[in-house]
């Protein structure tokens, strides 16, 4: 039985090389952990508080989501190409395109999921320390 190489498709995507910029929000995502660890340990949060570190992370949030905007815009073209490149295991274009996709998205996601992450954990802080729901929610 012949094995089919696979490997990624070399095409030139020219997506930018955002790897300065990455570095400098995973700084910021890292001051404002240490700026939440210094709150849930002195349980000292309050409304006002919690909406400035929300909003905080929030900014970087989107500023990590718009720099990953053109990784989101080669996916049709990168499918194409791993359909023409596989075209008799479309199995296997399928997950080869889908694992490429997602190594490219890879830095994004890896910051975004650590900013979701301490949003979620400073709601649950306020929710613990204040027993009711944070301000920003409309419930």
């Amino acid at each position: 039985m012949t094995e089919l190489k696979t490997e990624y498709v070399k095409h030139d995507f020219k997506l930018p090389d955002h790897s300065s910029e990455l570095s400098k929000a995973e700084d910021v995502i890292e001051k404002l952990r240490e700026r939440f660890k210094t709150i849930v340990k002195t349980k000292s949060i309050t409304g006002k508080i919690h909406t400035d570190l929300y909003e905080e992370v929030v900014r970087v949030l989107d500023y990590v989501g718009r720099l990953s905007n053109p990784a989101f815009a080669i996916e049709d073209e990168m499918e194409r190409l791993y359909i023409l490149q596989y075209p008799k295991s479309p199995a296997m274009a399928k997950r080869l395109w889908l694992d490429h996709y997602d190594s490219i998205h890879h830095p994004y996601s890896l910051l975004k999921n650590r900013c979701y992450r301490m949003l979620e954990e400073l709601d649950e802080e306020f929710q613990q320390v204040w027993q009711k729901n944070p301000p920003n929610w409309n419930i």
